[in-house]
């Protein structure tokens, strides 16, 4: 192997290929133990590519298939932490017979009141603030409130915090 390693970084396609197909069986047999056979081709071929892109810069000379199967753990790693991510995001309906919207209740008209006051105090004192808290209510996307508005993302960021601190200060009675 170390024959073949030191072939292949000096542009050798076929020892270079000869490792390639070394590990991908190696770790198609790994990963289909780690997680099935359904997706262990992909994660064999993902580690491969990861190798193969590091292979001049990072890949040690003397752990070479150590530091080879560390990048095949870290990808089945991934792997199953994206998959577990993707089952809990998921919403199983097999035991919900229906999906019923929380009941809405009508706002206090004291509180919607003083709503609408601070609002008029915000676009009084900065129409901009007032601005980006309406294109935010009305549910544009960062992207989208940054183009109409011709300002960066962590500007947006910056100005919705100010604007919101300002309304709870005026909806508290501060102001």
């Amino acid at each position: 192997m170390q024959q073949l390693l030191t072939k292949a970084k000096q542009g050798d396609q076929a020892a270079l290929a000869q490792i390639i197909e070394y590990l991908r069986v190696r770790f198609v047999l790994l990963a289909k133990r780690r997680i099935g056979e359904e997706h262990c081709e992909d994660i064999a071929q993902e580690a491969c590519i990861t190798i193969l892109e590091k292979l001049k810069d990072d890949s040690p000379e003397d752990n070479f298939e150590a530091w080879a199967y560390q990048v095949l753990r870290n990808k089945i790693g991934n792997y199953l932490q994206s998959s577990n991510l993707r089952q809990k995001k998921m919403v199983s309906t097999e035991h919900i017979d229906y999906l019923e919207k929380p009941a809405v209740s009508e706002p206090d008209p004291v509180f919607k009141r003083r709503l609408i006051d601070c609002l008029k105090k915000l676009i009084k004192s900065n129409r901009r603030y007032a601005r980006v808290l309406n294109l935010t209510h009305q549910g544009y996307q960062t992207e989208e409130i940054c183009q109409r508005m011709a300002m960066k993302s962590n500007h947006l960021y910056v100005v919705l915090n100010r604007s919101r601190k300002l309304l709870n200060e005026c909806l508290d009675g501060g102001a």
